[in-house]
C-alpha cells in the first residue's frame, strides 16, 4: 500500500522492528480497532497499519483490502488517489511503519483529522512498547488516552445503549462525564433537565445502527451560550467481535460551522450572480426599448438644430430636446437604482413611523394628488410603525400612490386607502385603489416585471413596480396584487421580522 523512502539508518530500523516481535503476529483487536477508529476519523474506506520489513510490507491490521503483504517496491498506492500516510516512529527517528488511510476518491482532511490520526499513530508506538516488561499501562488507560486527546466529540455506547465512554469533546464538565457511564440518554437527559424527545432521537438512531449493522450520519445544529449556531456532523458506527456478534456503537462528531457558513456563502453568491445575469438581460431589453425613442428624437433635433440657420428656430429646437434628455436621464437613473438595490446589503434599517413615511410622499406628490381630486384614507393604528430602511419604504409609497394617480379612472375621482396589520410577527402594508385596475389573467406572469405596463400612458416605463418588488424583496419580504380590470387595485407588502420594541 505505501513505499518506504530510502532511509540511510536501515539496520537500526530493522534492528528496532525485530525487536518488538510485531511481524508475522496474530491479528490483535487494539490494533484492529486503531485501523477502524483511522477510518472513522478521516471517512476513508481503506485503512491499515503496516510494518515495513526488509523486503516486504507486512500488514498488521487493515480494513478494506485483501492482501497480508506486498512487496517492498510494490506501487499498489497509485491506485488511490488518496492516500494519507502516517509514519510509526520509535526511537525519536526510526521510522519502522505507517498507519495509512487511502480511497477512490480524492479528498482533503481536516486539521482536526489529520490531529486525530497523528495521535493514533502516536498510540500504535505506546501499544508497541507495552510488549516491552518496563512498559504495563492498562489498555483501558491507553484507549482513554487516544479517545479524550482527539479534537472531536466522542462517545461509546454497550449494547444496550448504555454509555462506556464519553471524551471532553462530548461533555466538557467532569462531573457530568463520570454520571454518565453506565447510564442511557433518557437518565441523562432528566438529570440535565432536557427535553425527553432528544432522548428518543438518540435511542432511534442507536437502534438503526444496531439494527442494520450499518453506520448512519447526519446533520445537527446548536445554539450556544452566545446566540451562535455551531452545525455538527455526527456518525455513529456498529464494532462487532471476531465472532460477528455486535458489541457496541462508537459515536462522533465534527465541527462543521465554518464550512457551512462557506457554503450558505457560495449559495448567496450563485443566487446574486444568477439575479445579477438576469437583471442584465432586463437591462438590456429596457435600454433597447425606453432609450431609443428618445435617442432618436435628439439625434433628430440636434440634426436640425445643425441644419437651421434662424437663431429663433434653433432656439426652439433647444428648447424641445431639454425635456428629451431630461427624460432621458430620469430613465437611466431609474435603472441604474433597480440594478443597485439588490447589492446594497449594508442597508441600514430603522424604526420608522409610517404615517410620518406616508407624509412625505404625499408631500412630493401634493400638485399631482390636488389635481386627481384624490381621496385619502389611513389606518395604522394597528401596526404604526416597522423596521425598515427609509429610502425604500419612502420610495414604496412614492411608486404606489403616483401610479395609483396615474392609472386612475377618467369615470370616477380617485380614492386610496391605506392601512397596516400585524401578522404573525410581520406587518403587512395594504394600498388601495379605484382605478383602472389590471387583468390578471392576462399580465399575471408579468405584473412585476421590468419595462410592463398595462395600460397607454405617456410617462409610463413600466419601471415603478419592478422598482417596489426588487426593494422589498432585498429585504426579505414579498408584494402581491389582487385586481379586476375598471374595479381598481390593492397593493400588499409584507415587512418580515417586525419582532421588535418601539
Amino acid at each position: 500500500m505505501i513505499e518506504l523512502p530510502s532511509l540511510n539508518n536501515e539496520a537500526d530500523r530493522l534492528d528496532a522492528l525485530y525487536v518488538l516481535e510485531i511481524l508475522d503476529s496474530p491479528p490483535e483487536e487494539e490494533f484492529d480497532n486503531i485501523v477502524k477508529l483511522a477510518s472513522i476519523i478521516s471517512g476513508a474506506p481503506v485503512a491499515a497499519l503496516t510494518f515495513v520489513d526488509e523486503d516486504r510490507i507486512w500488514y498488521k491490521a487493515k480494513l478494506g483490502l485483501e492482501c497480508d503483504e506486498t512487496a517492498r517496491n510494490n506501487a499498489a498506492a497509485e491506485k488511490y488517489p488518496f492516500l494519507v500516510a502516517i509514519p510509526v516512529v520509535v526511537n525519536k527517528h526510526l521510522v519502522i511503519g505507517h498507519l495509512s488511510i487511502a480511497g477512490p476518491a480524492a479528498a482533503t482532511l481536516t486539521q482536526e483529522q489529520n490531529k486525530g490520526l497523528a495521535l493514533l499513530a502516536q498510540q500504535v508506538v505506546s501499544l508497541l512498547q507495552m510488549r516491552m516488561p518496563v512498559i504495563n499501562n492498562s489498555i483501558k488507560e491507553f484507549y482513554e488516552s487516544i479517545l479524550n486527546n482527539i479534537p472531536t466529540d466522542i462517545v461509546v455506547f454497550d449494547a444496550d445503549h448504555k454509555y462506556l465512554f464519553a471524551n471532553p469533546g462530548a461533555i466538557k464538565n467532569d462531573d457530568y462525564r463520570k454520571y454518565i457511564i453506565g447510564k442511557d440518554d433518557f437518565e441523562y437527559g432528566a438529570y440535565r433537565n432536557r427535553d425527553p424527545k432528544i432522548a428518543e432521537a438518540r435511542r432511534a438512531q442507536f437502534l438503526e445502527v444496531k439494527n442494520s449493522g450499518k453506520a448512519i450520519g447526519w446533520e445537527e445544529s446548536q445554539t450556544d451560550p452566545n446566540g451562535n449556531v455551531i452545525t455538527f456532523l455526527r456518525r455513529m458506527f456498529p464494532m462487532h467481535d471476531e465472532y460477528g456478534n455486535f458489541v457496541m456503537v462508537i459515536g462522533f462528531g465534527i465541527d462543521i460551522s465554518e464550512r457551512k457558513a462557506l457554503e450558505e456563502k457560495q449559495t448567496l453568491i450563485m443566487e446574486q450572480l444568477a439575479m445579477q445575469n438576469t437583471q442584465l438581460i432586463d437591462f438590456c431589453n429596457v435600454v433597447s426599448h425606453n432609450l431609443r425613442g428618445p435617442l432618436i428624437n435628439m439625434s433628430m433635433l440636434a440634426e436640425f438644430i445643425q441644419e437651421s440657420e434662424d437663431m429663433d428656430e434653433q432656439k426652439l429646437l433647444v428648447s424641445k430636446l431639454e425635456p428629451v434628455i431630461e427624460s432621458l436621464k430620469g430613465t437611466f437613473n431609474e435603472l441604474v437604482e433597480s440594478i443597485q438595490i439588490r447589492q446594497d446589503s449594508n442597508v441600514k434599517s430603522d424604526d420608522l413611523n409610517l404615517a410620518t413615511c406616508l407624509q412625505e410622499a404625499l408631500d412630493g406628490l401634493f400638485e399631482e394628488i390636488k389635481k386627481a381630486g384624490a381621496k385619502i384614507s389611513v389606518d395604522f393604528e394597528d401596526a404604526p410603525a416597522v423596521r425598515y430602511p427609509h429610502k425604500y419604504l419612502a420610495s414604496i409609497f412614492y411608486n404606489l400612490i403616483s401610479n395609483a394617480i396615474k392609472y386612475q379612472s377618467p369615470d370616477r375621482k380617485l380614492s386610496l386607502s391605506l392601512a397596516s396589520k400585524n401578522k404573525e410577527g410581520n406587518i403587512v402594508l395594504t394600498v388601495k385603489d379605484n382605478g383602472l385596475g389590471i387583468d390578471l389573467v392576462k399580465h399575471k406572469d408579468n405584473i412585476f416585471k421590468i419595462g410592463k405596463v398595462f395600460h397607454r400612458h405617456p410617462d409610463a416605463k413600466g419601471l415603478g413596480l419592478f422598482m417596489t418588488k426588487t426593494q422589498v424583496e432585498a429585504m426579505g419580504g414579498r408584494i402581491w396584487v389582487e385586481s379586476l380590470p375598471d374595479e381598481g387595485s390593492t397593493f400588499s407588502v409584507e415587512f418580515v421580522n417586525q419582532n421588535i420594541n418601539r
